[in-house]
């Protein structure tokens, strides 16, 4: 198993174990827009930076 699953395997794990359910949709955006930056490059945010959106 690669390191990225046995990190999702044991986020999920956490999130049922302690019933902390408020935590996936923030954490299911946050690594959609990891994804979506790894794959448009750094160049798209940081215009949105400087544009100060």
């Amino acid at each position: 198993m690669t390191k990225i699953g046995y990190i999702f395997k044991e986020l999920f794990f956490m999130i049922r174990k302690h019933r902390v359910y408020f935590l996936a949709p923030i954490l299911i955006i946050l690594a959609l827009l990891a994804i979506l930056v790894y794959c448009i490059g750094p160049a798209a945010i940081v215009s949105f930076i400087y544009a100060g959106i």
